[in-house]
């Protein structure tokens, strides 16, 4: 017995020798034999996520001719480690030295909160009581030792001392340098296991000087993400409208549906209207990263979701020809100053806008407001000086920048391109008949005022007795003040919102204004004394107070032309995925306007003779055109004798079976006839007669009928 529990004693020694010697032996393997290995083996094992840049969706014209795509750029990121504070101070001078000797922008978010040389607040709360509080509040300044700063001086002084430890041996101009890095790091929470972005749109020559000398910069690491680009951006900024930054007030309200601090965004045109849509779902990948911050590998990675693709409905190759013809013929317009060429012309045309829809669709097929500007422009980064200059000249020019849409936000008196109102509402109401004729005797008398028949006034006689269709060709003011008042405003009125004037039409850009309808409700805002008949007799011939957007001149063109669908006026064709599944497309709905055919016939009539018969208005430019146009001139009196009029002009065609509907003002374009050639050029292209004479045709000074 007692040798059995002698036997049993001695296998449970040596195995419990045995367990204790591998355990010895793994102890001593991986502290002692073995210990830098592993130590360094495991510092390759801490896991970073790292986001992933979602492209940004492609925006193409109707035909799938790209207008923004995006390319590669390189950004750098920084990432926490275990550096001490003035060592990693020291790198960051390093770094931004790197960026500002390469020219790469960096810290732009606490540069519009605080400047140096001399230290003082920034643009964004320059000037303001309660811009510092409100930054103290919203940012990492919220805490209890920043509740006592007032001045930019404090600011200065607290980032310097208390918040980053700065030592006191540097300069303020230096010792900001690493504030602008610091702060955008504070901002966005970095850590060990997530970098923040410090500097995007980084050149190459800065990525390899970093590269390089990667050792140096502990915790900063390099990479590539998508950027915009824009294709012929200046012949349609103004409808594309352009990307920024993201602002505070922008991330606080989008911060929960995926946004970051270092996001871009829409900022105007289709880029900010379709922003649901283009912007994508940013990915994550998991790395793993040594003790400096570098990737040694990656885990794994849930991949970015581009996003969705815009068509437009528009047509480039309209749209380069619209911009090309408004200048073009702008630049005409000016050289025929002086009462020997062309009297009332000041030579002081300067902008425009050209609206092109398709009748059937409500598609907008250009839309054109001279002078544009380049959306590229808005990419520069804040170190391009000269590009900031530029942006900053295009917001201090208010209505007359580039960036001002005039073809949704100009509002312009519509001259005698509202006369065709006057006579639909007199004919559906039942006041005249196609054939009801006046006597146009040269002038009349309202209310005390004179009123006068232009021909009669530029002592060529009067038009005598007239129908409504001739009225229209010749532009006839007398008729159309008869008849105005036959019908009286409020009936007037009726018919032109019926046609979407003085209403907002809803297109799908951010912006638009609403046009303004002469009425005595808006006369009672502006004016005190009561609507008269000499008001109505001055509304009948679009003047007065009548003022509209070109999109709501070509919308009524449009619903005119259609036999009185009013469709709303749209840009995006379609959205879809990247592989091609369907997101959205435009509901092509419309509402009716009870129009009878006779009215439709005579107004019809009308206005082909505007553009064919001897006496019309446009008939020299249409002369050769090989489809018939029904249009109408307009010379709006701005009311300003220091600049010439306005000049506008309506159309659609063919005239029997209607496709296309344009409208073009000229600011100071002197009469409604000098803004026809450029609706003809652009029918020109849709129809595809380039090549042809009609092609960038001007009429001869010779040619020139001086009427409204």
């Amino acid at each position: 017995m007692i040798n059995i529990l002698k036997n049993r004693f001695t296998i449970l020694l040596i195995v419990f020798i045995t367990v204790f010697s591998v355990m010895a032996y793994q102890i001593f393997n991986l502290q002692i034999a073995n210990g830098q290995y592993y130590d360094t083996q495991s510092q390759h094992k801490l896991l970073s996520n790292r986001e992933v840049v979602a492209p940004r969706g492609k925006i193409t014209d109707r035909n799938g001719i790209p207008i923004a795509e995006n390319g590669l750029s390189f950004i750098v990121q920084i990432t926490k480690t275990k550096i001490k504070n003035a060592d990693f101070n020291a790198m960051l001078l390093r770094l931004a030295n790197i960026f500002e000797k390469n020219k790469v922008s960096y810290g732009t978010t606490l540069r519009k909160y605080l400047s140096v040389n001399p230290v003082s607040f920034g643009p964004l709360i320059k000037n303001t009581d309660s811009g510092i509080k409100t930054w103290i509040k919203q940012s990492v300044l919220a805490s209890k030792d920043a509740q006592d700063l007032h001045t930019a001086q404090d600011m200065f002084d607290y980032f310097k001392n208390k918040r980053f430890l700065i030592d006191p041996s540097y300069s303020d101009a230096d010792a900001y340098k690493i504030m602008l890095i610091r702060y955008d790091l504070s901002m966005g929470g970095y850590s060990s296991i997530n970098p923040v972005i410090v500097a995007t749109d980084v050149n190459s020559a800065t990525v390899a000087e970093i590269e390089e000398m990667h050792d140096d910069f502990p915790g900063v690491s390099t990479d590539a993400e998508p950027v915009r680009s824009y294709a012929d951006g200046a012949d349609i900024g103004n409808v594309l409208g352009y990307v920024g930054a993201i602002n505070p007030d922008e991330y606080s309200k989008l911060k929960n549906s995926g946004y970051n601090l270092n996001d871009s965004i829409g900022k105007d045109g289709i880029e900010k209207e379709a922003e649901k849509y283009l912007k994508g779902t940013d990915g994550v990948k998991t790395i793993e990263v040594d003790t400096s911050g570098r990737q040694t590998d990656e885990v794994n990675q849930h991949p970015p979701i581009p996003g969705d693709d815009v068509q437009l409905t528009i047509d480039m190759n309209m749209q380069k020809i619209a911009m090309d013809s408004l200048k073009r013929n702008i630049d005409i317009i000016k050289n025929r100053q002086g009462p020997t060429d062309v009297p009332g012309n000041l030579g002081d045309a300067n902008a425009g806008a050209v609206v092109a829809m398709d009748v059937n669709t409500g598609e907008i097929l250009a839309m054109a407001s001279y002078p544009s500007y380049d959306p590229t422009l808005f990419l520069s980064p804040p170190t391009d000086k000269d590009a900031q200059k530029s942006i900053a000249a295009l917001y201090s020019a208010g209505s007359g920048s580039p960036t001002f849409n005039r073809a949704i936000a100009g509002r312009y008196a519509p001259g005698s391109t509202f006369k065709p109102i006057v006579g639909i509402a007199g004919l559906e109401d039942g006041i005249i008949t196609p054939d009801y004729i006046v006597d146009d005797t040269g002038v009349m008398t309202v209310d005390g005022m004179k009123f006068y028949c232009m021909e009669y006034k530029d002592g060529k006689g009067a038009h005598g007795p007239i129908n409504f269709s001739k009225a229209l060709a010749v532009s006839d003011n007398i008729y159309f003040h008869t008849v105005g008042l036959m019908d009286g405003i409020d009936r007037i009125d009726k018919w032109a919102n019926l046609f979407g004037l003085g209403k907002l039409t809803g297109v799908d850009l951010p912006g638009e204004y609403k046009g303004i309808l002469a009425s005595p409700a808006f006369k009672k805002t502006i004016n005190p004394y009561r609507w008269g008949r000499a008001d109505t007799a001055q509304a009948s011939i679009g003047q007065l107070y009548n003022a509209f957007t070109p999109i709501e001149l070509a919308n009524y063109m449009s619903t005119l032309a259609n036999g009185g669908k009013m469709f709303t006026p749209h840009l995006i064709k379609n959205v879809t995925k990247p592989d091609g599944t369907l997101v959205k497309s435009e509901d092509e709905t419309f509402n009716q306007i009870p129009l009878k055919k006779s009215t439709q016939d005579a107004t019809k009539q009308g206005m082909v003779a505007v553009t064919n018969s001897e006496d019309g208005t446009a008939v020299s430019v249409f002369k050769d055109f090989p489809f018939t146009v029904a249009g109408k001139t307009g010379t709006a009196e701005t009311g300003d004798t220091t600049h010439s009029n306005n000049g506008v002009f309506v159309c659609y065609a063919p005239a029997d079976n209607p496709k296309i509907a344009v409208a073009v003002v000229i600011e100071r374009g002197v009469f409604g006839y000098f803004a026809a050639p450029v609706a003809k050029d652009i029918m020109s292209e849709y129809f595809k007669l380039n090549g042809s004479s009609a092609v960038g045709e001007t009429a001869s000074p010779n040619d020139i009928t001086f009427t409204q």
